[in-house]
């Protein structure tokens, strides 16, 4: 006797269902590093890597297990680096034992089931002798700005100001023991930070802050050139103009015979001045000072002796 087979229910309808193409499981393997850069920053090897967000198989990187730095001086030493997934890293290895040596340097990533990235671009350093940080960093005023003063041994230095409490930024380089700050405001409060260098893969800790606030306290120029000479009912008074940025007018003194000067006019705005109160006969002796809107003011002209018509 022949049985009849009857297939499942489960299976049974009025169409057919299709099931897709099998894929492997996906093994996460990090991406690899490639922007792997370093360099010695006082006692420490500084490193600085992106690791990127995908795995080699082009899905989102979660779960790292672990972050591994590999310095290669004949022999290998590894270090482990707090794990993220993806993004800007950083890290400071130390760097005593390298002292001397010329190193190579390389990352990886180890992912979620366990699969290692491959290793990153590799990074030569030469480690040497810890360079010092600056010290007793001084900060004064200038007419051009801000002064700074430093001591050190180092064959250049880098320059980093803060403006306020604000996050410090690259100003500029010295090879000499200090460096003049000539993008100032008046009136606000600056921090300055100086850091030892010997090329861009040797640098030393930046030295501690110095706070300053600069202030006007120059004078603009003296007034050159000053002549007067008698006019119809006045003495005329002609001189240079004065060129400063922040320049702000012109204080005119007089003194009869030997007496002492006095102000007769000022502040003015224009390098001449006709003195309509000089009497016919006397003469008179006349000096011109500058004016700049901080309210300093320079020192008197060269006098000029002329007698009213």
């Amino acid at each position: 006797m022949r049985f009849a087979f009857v297939l499942p229910l489960a299976l049974l309808g009025a169409g057919c269902g299709y099931i897709g193409d099998i894929h492997p499981p996906l093994l996460d393997i990090p991406s690899r590093v490639n922007d792997l850069r370093a360099a010695e920053y006082g006692d420490r090897i500084a490193i600085e890597f992106t690791l990127p967000p995908l795995t080699t198989e082009g899905q989102s990187l979660k779960g790292v297990r672990s972050i591994e730095l590999r310095v290669s001086a004949g022999t290998d030493r590894t270090f482990e680096i707090p794990p993220k997934d993806g993004g800007a890293i950083a890290f400071d290895a130390p760097a005593g034992d390298f002292i001397g040596k010329q190193v190579t340097l390389a990352v990886r990533a180890t992912g979620p089931k366990g699969k290692s990235s491959e290793w990153s671009n590799p990074w030569a350093l030469e480690v040497r002798a810890p360079l010092s940080a600056p010290q007793n960093v001084t900060a004064d005023n200038s007419p051009m700005g801000v002064k700074l003063a430093w001591k050190g041994a180092a064959p250049r230095y880098r320059i980093f100001r803060a403006v306020g409490e604000g996050l410090p930024a690259r100003l500029g380089e010295s090879g000499t023991n200090g460096y003049e700050d000539a993008t100032t405001v008046a009136g606000t409060a600056y921090r300055y930070f100086v850091q030892a260098i010997d090329g861009d893969q040797h640098q030393s800790q930046v030295s501690a802050a110095v706070a300053f606030t600069p202030r006007d306290v120059f004078p603009p120029a003296v007034p050159a050139g000053l002549a007067g000479v008698p006019g119809v009912g006045a003495i005329e008074l002609v001189w240079q103009r004065n060129t400063e940025e922040d320049f702000a007018g012109y204080n005119v003194f007089r003194a009869e015979a030997g007496g002492a000067f006095r102000k007769i006019a000022g502040p003015i705005d224009a390098p001449t001045y006709s003195d309509r109160d000089a009497e016919s006969g006397k003469t008179y002796r006349y000096a011109v000072s500058s004016l700049d809107r901080a309210g300093n003011e320079s020192e008197p002209s060269a006098p000029v002796e002329v007698t009213a018509p």
